[in-house]
This record gives C-alpha cells, structure tokens and sequence, in this order.
C-alpha cells in the first residue's frame, strides 16, 4: 500500500487524509498531460496529483527517471518544455493556466534565478530588472502564453481534457473543488485511484494549503496544551515564496492594452468553452481594472520586508 501519515484538521471540515508518497507502479498505469506555460502553478499541482493517486509523477525532459508515470508535467510549447516522442498515445491532459499578468513576471523569476545562479523559488527579481526584461520580451511572451493555451485546447477534445485555473487552486472556497476534479478526470485512467472524494479536500489543503495548515496545527496544539504528532508529515511548500523585494509586478498603460486584445481574441476563439471561458473573462476583467487606474511604473510600492 501507499506511504504516509493521518493528517488530523482540527476546526476544519477537511476531514482527515492520508497523504501518498509517490511510487512507482509495478503495473501499467495511463499517463496523463499537465500543462502550462511556465510560472503557472507546476510544481503545485505535480505535489498535489501524487498526493491523491500515490504515483510517481515526471516532466517532459526527464520523467523522473520512469515511464510508469501517472503525469507528465510539459510547458510545451514554450522554450521550457519539449515535444515528447510519442506523446500522440497519451489520452488526455489538463492545462492548468494562469493570469499572464502574473505568471509572465513569475517566469521572469525563473530566469533571473538562472541566470544569476540562485536556487529555484528563492528570490524575488529586483523591479527595475522585471521593468527592463518586461519592455524587451513581453510583446513575445503574450504570444507564447497564447500559442501554448492553444495548442492543449486544440489537442484535446473536451473530453479528454480538463482546464484548471492556478486561481481557483489556491482560493480557500474553491481550492477543494479543482482538486476534486482534477481527481475525477485521473481516475479515468486506467490503473489509477485517487483518493475518495471525502478525502480529496483534505488533501488539497494539506498540500496547497502547507503554511495555514501548519498555524491551524500550531493554535491548535497551543489552545489544548499538546502538541500533535504531525512532525513526520512533510509536504514541501508547493507554492513559491520567494525572498527579495515585494512588489506587483507593473505594467505600462499600452502593455495591459495589449494584455487585454490577447485575452479578448483567445476568448473570441473558445468562447463556448465553458470552462476556459470564465477564466479569460476574469484575467480581461482584472487588467482592464488596473489599466483604469494611476501609472503602474511611477507608483509600485517595492517593500523590502
């Protein structure tokens, strides 16, 4: 059977879940496709389909070392993922996507880490390097972000493939139901389980959720005067928390102007696409409110905290 612990939620209805450790099957399993475009949510979700099925997931340059995997993490088409060879036999995918307002200076983020040789997640570009970078590639990445939706929505039938928002991951209120369709959608695989659907929010919760989880744990422990054997259970903090500089990422009146007529011709394409639909009109909805606002360059709060 799987690894892990009983992770009690106190003054929570999240129940209590086991969180799988991922293994790799000693019988055939269906992969499946999770794309994005980079700066998108990954890692998060990679953690949190291994928790729920208890298989080893991989990416496209390396599959971590296995070809039983349940999930191939791509950013194909982009420059950060590869074309697999064969990648035709793979059923179905989900594209999990993400406001490009955000995951196009999270992408930066990446780069300047590279380039610079820091370790992954852990640091935040300085401003004036995103607003040099952003006035030099944005034009193109809107381009990449679109291209990269299109090709999984193309690739896939509705179907075979299930649209996830990065947003909807991370909210409190909805959090636990992407997961549970997420769930739903591997289960379909042949020879994968998930966890039962009343355990998949506490998993969601304990993977996404890592740091309110540990406080709950924390003020629980404080308010009964024991502390809870929960030490063994390590979940990495999925969600990036890089140090450095605090800012939003700012953007010209002209760049959220373009952002906007990317968004608008992708939803002009999938407008009846019930799941993507809602998630483009929201991302429109967000830079338009910021474009109506005072210059985003002359007036980012950058705090150093």
């Amino acid at each position: 059977k799987y690894e892990g612990e009983k992770v009690p939620l106190a003054k929570r209805d999240y129940g209590t879940c086991e969180i799988r450790k991922g293994i790799v099957p000693d019988y055939p399993i269906q992969s499946t496709f999770t794309a994005s475009y980079p700066g998108s949510g990954a890692k998060m979700t990679w953690k949190l389909i291994e928790a729920m099925t208890g298989l080893v997931t991989g990416d496209d340059f390396q599959l971590n070392g296995h070809a039983n995997i349940v999930s191939i993490k791509t950013h194909y088409p982009s420059n950060e993922g590869r074309e697999i060879p064969g990648a035709e036999n793979i059923p179905r995918a989900i594209l999990l996507i993400r406001d490009p307002l955000q995951s196009i200076p999270s992408y930066f983020n990446f780069l300047y880490e590279y380039q610079n040789n820091l370790p992954g997640h852990s640091t935040k570009a300085p401003l004036e390097e995103w607003i040099k970078w952003r006035n030099d590639n944005l034009d193109r990445q809107l381009q990449v972000w679109r291209r990269h939706a299109e090709y999984w929505m193309d690739g896939y039938d509705n179907v075979h493939r299930l649209v996830i928002s990065y947003e909807n991951m991370i909210d409190d209120n909805a959090g636990g139901k992407e997961a549970m369709k997420i769930a739903e959608f591997l289960n379909r695989s042949d020879g994968v389980t998930t966890v039962t659907p009343e355990e998949v929010p506490c998993v969601w919760y304990t993977v996404v959720k890592y740091k309110k989880r540990r406080k709950l744990i924390e003020a629980t422990d404080e308010e009964n005067e024991t502390v809870q054997n929960t030490a063994s259970v390590v979940v990495d903090d999925p969600q990036s928390k890089r140090g450095g500089p605090k800012y939003i990422a700012p953007y010209t009146p002209q760049q959220l102007k373009d952002l906007i007529q990317v968004l608008t011709q992708l939803l002009e394409r999938y407008r009846d696409d019930k799941d993507l639909a809602p998630i483009l009109v929201s991302y429109i909805d967000e830079a338009a409110r910021r474009s109506k606002g005072p210059p985003e360059d002359e007036n980012t709060i950058v705090s150093n905290v």
